[in-house]
């Protein structure tokens, strides 16, 4: 009885260690020394990088704010610009205020994400913070929203 339960639990161990390699290794792929993952394709399946990309505009409290998704390009193109952003020490405040708080860009990689925070020229993904002085991604974001959700903010929406 006593070798059967060893077995068992030789066999349990066996079957996680995979699993965890596999998890660990694609969030490493995604979240690497890098601020962002460079815009190309990935050499194997552990290496997938973000095609496409949802925006919500963050506006609401107490209902669900207005989303769009970015295509494969555009995503493409947010990495790039991405890289052209500063890294700051600390993030800038602001994030209790009514009305318009910025965007949120969720990146999804097979079973993991990232969460982005852009206003003005703030972006940070919680952990990194980046200052774009020129304000290029979030006039990116504005430039990619859909015209019905644009024309419906437009008086509160930066400009």
């Amino acid at each position: 009885m006593l070798a059967l339960q060893f077995r068992i639990r030789g066999l349990a161990i066996a079957a996680l260690i995979p699993i965890s390699v596999l998890t660990w290794s694609q969030a490493e792929a995604f979240i690497s020394d890098k601020a962002w993952p460079e815009p190309r394709q990935a050499r194997n399946s552990m290496e997938q990088l973000p095609d496409r990309a949802q925006v919500e505009i963050d506006i609401f409290s107490g209902r669900p704010n207005p989303t769009w998704k970015l295509g494969r390009t555009d995503t493409t193109a947010l990495l790039k610009l991405l890289k052209k952003v500063r890294k700051v020490e600390t993030a800038a405040g602001g994030a209790g205020e009514l009305g318009f708080r910025g965007f949120k860009v969720s990146f999804k990689t097979g079973g993991s994400g990232r969460e982005l925070r852009v206003k003005g020229n703030s972006v940070s993904d919680g952990a990194q913070h980046f200052s774009d002085d020129r304000r290029i991604i979030e006039k990116f974001l504005l430039a990619k929203m859909p015209r019905e959700l644009h024309d419906r903010f437009l008086n509160v929406l930066p400009r």
